[in-house]
């Protein structure tokens, strides 16, 4: 019988990397899965969460009229 492709274990360069600087990193980012959803969590570094707060922003901006972008400010909006 022919061993099923897709069963086995995919490592990745960034898997390996995060089990050699921190195993349990690796077991969270790949192996655990949290049991009340079944999802796998995601263990983000701050540079990248910033960078995904800043990519939001300019996004429900740029989905506003022009006019009503700075109507105003970002502070209040965003606060």
């Amino acid at each position: 019988m022919a061993k099923d492709k897709y069963s086995a274990v995919w490592v990745s360069h960034s898997s390996v990397c995060d089990f050699l600087r921190c195993p349990r990193l690796y077991y969270l980012n790949n192996v655990y899965k949290d049991p009340q959803t079944g999802h796998k969590i995601k263990v983000s570094s701050p540079p990248l969460s910033l960078g995904q707060a800043v990519h939001e922003v300019i996004e429900s901006l740029y989905v506003l009229p022009v006019e009503d972008r700075f109507r105003q400010s970002l502070i209040t909006t965003y606060d």
